[in-house]
């Protein structure tokens, strides 16, 4: 079981409240976890599409978010064009302000943030892609997707991501029912 998918059923089943008498709430707990894990792999194959393309045409990634909404659609979100001389940290403070403002509103079901990022790993800097993710259901986990260029062969390649548990930041103001 992936991190995420245990994370999640992990979630959920302290949400949700069955007594042994409530059967039928186990399925309902397996639907919700399935289309919960469905909804943030949705996030991460639109989104990583997106990182991709970006650094395959400018080798650079500039902040973006993707969400799903109450219908299911997934949405992208960018800091406009006419704000290109705000900086990376500027540009992820809106999205996150952003997403933050749609979730407290009920118009996001969950939400991802991409962002380019370095970090040490074994004494050298590593080049990744880091991915704030939640859901509404209480679910929240940054990723790290190590990649590496070969500009002579035209190909990136994602390393296995790293996922660890962050706080709750664009749902934090949401209940859950």
């Amino acid at each position: 079981m992936n991190f995420i998918k245990h994370l999640l059923v992990i979630t959920v089943l302290s949400v949700a409240s069955f007594s042994q008498a409530e059967e039928s709430n186990k399925a309902d707990i397996q639907n919700k976890v399935k289309t919960v894990q469905a909804q943030l792999d949705e996030l991460v194959d639109r989104g990583g599409k997106y990182a991709y393309l970006q650094l395959a045409q400018k080798n650079r990634l500039s902040p973006f978010a993707v969400a799903v909404d109450k219908k299911g659609d997934v949405i992208m979100l960018e800091v406009p064009k006419n704000e290109k001389d705000a900086s990376v940290a500027q540009k992820v403070l809106v999205l996150r302000d952003t997403l933050q403002k749609s979730a407290d509103k009920g118009v996001f079901e969950a939400a991802a943030l991409f962002v380019q990022a370095e970090v040490p790993h074994l004494g050298r800097t590593v080049s990744g892609v880091a991915i704030e993710m939640e859901h509404k259901e209480g679910v929240s986990v940054l990723r790290f997707s190590q990649y590496e260029i070969d500009r002579a062969n035209k190909k990136i390649t994602f390393k296995q991501p790293v996922d660890k548990i962050k706080p709750v930041v664009f749902f934090k103001n949401t209940k859950q029912k």
